[in-house]
């Protein structure tokens, strides 16, 4: 239960946090968008606002220029002289530069372009009278004396461009109050967006943060329940280790006070065996005799039962008996190799496992099998376990070979998380997948029992592997060979009994 609820609070939290993370992103992408959006927008408003401020200040500056040449004009024909002149031919001089350069302006409407050009056309008309007068004579007003300047042409044209430059500057005044109101909308959008999004985010983290806090109180308390679970479960386990011990000790106790009972009523069985067998012998003699001597006392029934059953019975104890007292002495086996004191050395597997398949090297060679080792890790264990384990091992990979296919045995060795394993490979018939905890059962074989044993071997090879503080298991499928690893500590750690 801790550890679930453990697993629960870390899960739940952990995707409550991307889910904020990922709202949180979406906002702040949403945001920028619009933040930039809106930012492109105050920009385009501000260029336009000054855009409106530039086409106001050429209007202004052409409507002086239009006063000034005026000026300057009925200066030199009222009082004549060369100063007028001079400051009439700037003035028309700077407005045609005003006028040059500032057409693009005033293209941003129609109106506006249409009003351009007839100022243009005008300015133009005007400087052109304006200019042959300047060439005239200097004193010319006492010709004039008799006409109005109301009536002037080049005066008409002045106030004809006095009115024009008024409309265009009251036409880029509304504009300009336009163009403000749009930058100020603009503002106000983009600090409306920008507080939204701070708000949304200030939210988003709130909630994280709350969500952060419960979720390490949550771990908090898991934690807990499972350090509680774990101090109790960590009794429990040495209890039950130490109660396992015990029993396994008392078992090969039992094992060793049985096998010892056992093989004396089987010594006893063998010895009057043979003692039939002697008797048989004499009663076989006694039958030829009288097959001699009285022919029609020696019946077919007394034969059979003297030359067949005889034999037979005494050839089935036999046979039985020999078979026990295998099981005896492997029961024996077991019993000691439970008692004996393990001796831990640092093994070179190269050395030993090479050692071993030496041993094994004539009944490989019998069963035309090829045996090859990779480069084994040392280890620290019993030098007299570790043989016996991967002799066996090898043993029965010799002895399960598939008669269909050349015997391939092949033994490789690596580390992982402080285990170094210790792998024997074989391409023989292979075990089923539902038999592969059975074959390490006492007394238990699988498959064909076309092999002799007793079912001792793995079940010795397993308790071994216990003792030295490891394990062995099998991979493998019908007809595709087989996998057993023995994994063991580097640094020797011995499970004892207590």
């Amino acid at each position: 239960m801790p550890n679930s609820a453990f697993r629960v609070a870390g899960g739940t939290g952990q995707r409550l946090i991307v889910s904020l993370l990922a709202v949180g992103s979406l906002l702040l992408v949403v945001g920028l968008a619009a933040a930039i959006m809106t930012m492109r927008s105050i920009g385009a408003d501000t260029d336009a606002v000054e855009a409106t401020l530039e086409t106001q200040a050429v209007i202004n500056r052409i409507a002086a220029l239009n006063e000034q040449v005026e000026t300057g004009r009925r200066g030199y024909l009222i009082n004549g002289g060369d100063i007028f002149a001079r400051t009439t031919s700037d003035a028309l001089d700077a407005l045609d530069d005003v006028l040059g350069s500032s057409d693009a302006l005033f293209q941003s409407t129609a109106e506006q372009t249409a009003r351009f050009a007839d100022l243009e056309q005008l300015v133009e008309e005007r400087a052109a009278l304006v200019r042959q007068q300047l060439r005239g004579p200097a004193m010319r007003i006492t010709e004039r004396q008799a006409d109005s300047f109301s009536t002037d042409r080049a005066v008409l044209i002045t106030r004809e461009i006095r009115a024009l430059t008024g409309v265009m500057a009251e036409r880029e005044k509304e504009r300009l109050s336009q163009r403000n109101t749009n930058q100020y909308n603009s503002l106000k959008q983009f600090y409306a967006i920008a507080g939204i999004l701070l708000l949304l985010l200030m939210a988003v983290m709130v909630t994280a943060l709350v969500v952060v806090i419960r979720f390490n109180r949550a771990l908090s308390a898991a934690e807990a329940d499972l350090r509680r679970a774990n101090e109790g479960l960590e009794e429990a386990v040495v209890e039950r280790t130490t109660e396992l011990r015990r029993a396994n000790a008392e078992i090969q106790r039992f094992a060793y006070i049985v096998s010892h009972d056992l093989r004396s009523p089987l010594v006893n069985v063998l010895g009057f065996t043979s003692e039939l067998e002697a008797a048989g012998k004499v009663v076989q003699a006694h039958l030829d005799g009288l097959r001699e001597t009285h022919p029609d006392l020696a019946t077919k029934e007394l034969a059979y039962a003297v030359e067949e059953d005889l034999p037979e019975a005494l050839g089935f104890i036999r046979t039985s008996t020999e078979k026990m007292d295998r099981l005896i002495n492997s029961i024996l086996e077991l019993s000691r190799q439970g008692r004996r004191t393990l001796a831990p050395a640092k093994l070179d597997m190269n050395e030993l496992v090479g050692a071993v398949v030496d041993t094994l090297y004539q009944r490989a060679h019998e069963e035309g099998a090829s045996i090859t080792v990779g480069d084994l890790p040392p280890v620290e264990s019993d030098r007299m376990a570790v043989e016996q384990i991967m002799a066996n091992l090898v043993e029965n990979a010799i002895k399960y070979l598939s008669p269909d296919r050349a015997g391939e045995i092949r033994i490789e060795g690596g580390r992982e998380r402080g285990l170094v394993h210790y792998d024997v490979i074989d391409n023989g018939r292979g075990i089923a997948p539902g038999d592969h905890d059975r074959v390490f059962e006492l007394f238990r074989r699988s498959g064909k029992q076309d092999k002799p044993g007793e079912g001792i071997g793995l079940a010795n090879v397993r308790a071994l592997a216990y003792r030295l503080g490891g394990n062995v298991t099998v991979q493998s499928e019908l007809d595709r060979g087989a996998t057993f690893r023995l994994s063991l500590p580097i640094k020797f750690r011995a499970v004892e009994e207590t």
